[in-house]
C-alpha cells in the first residue's frame, strides 16, 4: 500500500539506495543526502526533520517545513520525499514555493509523482495552506505533467540566481485538496 508517513527508520536502508540513485546520476536539483557522508547526516536525520517541522533551529532565511516519505509499506520501500513548506518567503516566491518533492530515480515513470503531489497537497491543506505555490525547473518536463495533472495553473517563468548559476523556475499555484 502507498501511503505517506512521517520519516522513519524502517525505511531508512531503502531511503540510502535512493540517495545513491540521486548521486550517480548527478541530480542536484532536490538534493537528497550525500550518501557518502552517512556516518555524518544519520544520526540526526529523523531529529532534523522534526526541528524543521516544529521551526525550532532553522538556518536563517528557513521556514517550518513538514517532511513527509512516500512509501510501498508492504515492501517496506522509500519511494520519494515530499516537503511542505509552511509559509513562504519572498525567496520561496521565486524559487521553491510551498511544496518541493523528488521521487527515486528507480521509480520514475510510473505515476508516483502524480500521487505523490496529490497526497501532499491534501496535508498542505490540513495545514490551512488553502492554493500552494509549486515550482520546478522549466527543463523539467516531468515536474510540469505532474504539477498540471494535480490542476495546476501556471503562473510564469522566472530567472533565478542559483549558487552563482541562472536556473529558470516554472510556477503555478495548485488548489489544495480538502
Amino acid at each position: 500500500m502507498l501511503k505517506l508517513v512521517t520519516p522513519s527508520p524502517v525505511y531508512l536502508q531503502s531511503y540510502l539506495e535512493a540517495c545513491r540513485e540521486f548521486k550517480e546520476l548527478g541530480l542536484l536539483s532536490y538534493s537528497l543526502n550525500d550518501p557518502d557522508d552517512y556516518e555524518k547526516w544519520a544520526p540526526d536525520l529523523f531529529r532534523g526533520f522534526e526541528d524543521n517541522r516544529l521551526g525550532r533551529n532553522l538556518k536563517e532565511g528557513y521556514v517550518p517545513a513538514t517532511t513527509l516519505w512516500l512509501v510501498d509499506e508492504d515492501k517496506k520501500e522509500f519511494l520519494g520525499e515530499g516537503s511542505i513548506r509552511h509559509e513562504l518567503t519572498p525567496a520561496l516566491m521565486c524559487f521553491g514555493g510551498h511544496i518541493g518533492y523528488a521521487i527515486r530515480a528507480g521509480a520514475w515513470n510510473k505515476g508516483y509523482g502524480t500521487m505523490q503531489l496529490s497526497l501532499l497537497l491534501r496535508e498542505a491543506a490540513s495545514l490551512g495552506i488553502e492554493s500552494a505555490l509549486v515550482t520546478c525547473n522549466d527543463s523539467n518536463i516531468g515536474s510540469w505533467r505532474v504539477i498540471e495533472k494535480n490542476g495546476g495553473e501556471y503562473l510564469d517563468t522566472v530567472d533565478n540566481n542559483i549558487g552563482g548559476k541562472m536556473i529558470r523556475t516554472r510556477r503555478y499555484w495548485v488548489k489544495t485538496i480538502v
